[in-house]
């Protein structure tokens, strides 16, 4: 929510800036030139950040999730269980990470249980 705000309000700064630029005098288009580039430079940084400490949570939680599924095999909902206070999002990232790189594999398991057939999606260390 705060990425999309801070890339919109980026955008929005960055328009209104170079247009206001483009019509303004002299010393009023370096200011407002020098005030845009300020905006820019604050709102990238700031998102860069973000990025790097989400990149940087869904690392941890890979990790979690390898020391979780050492000589295991269990299912989304009990690796989720285990990993205690993990946004969902993020271990849904992590580990849809981890299987892309094949560093997890995955295989799917039927069973039948009250005449009806279930499926049930199983990772586990490779």
């Amino acid at each position: 929510m705060l990425e999309r705000f801070m890339t919109v309000a980026s955008f929005a700064i960055s328009v209104g800036g170079l247009c206001s630029v483009f019509t303004l005098k002299d010393r009023k288009k370096e200011f407002v030139l020098s005030v845009v580039v300020t905006f820019l430079v604050a709102t990238s940084g700031v998102l860069l950040y973000q990025h790097y400490k989400q990149e940087h949570l869904i690392a941890q939680v890979q990790s979690e999730i390898f020391d979780t599924l050492s000589n295991r095999t269990l299912t989304f909902d009990q690796l989720y269980h285990e990993l205690h206070f993990r946004p969902f999002p993020v271990v849904d990232e992590a580990l849809f990470r981890a299987v892309e790189k094949k560093a997890i594999g995955h295989r799917v398991i039927t069973f039948q249980k009250d005449g009806k057939i279930l499926t049930v999606r199983c990772y586990f260390v490779q």
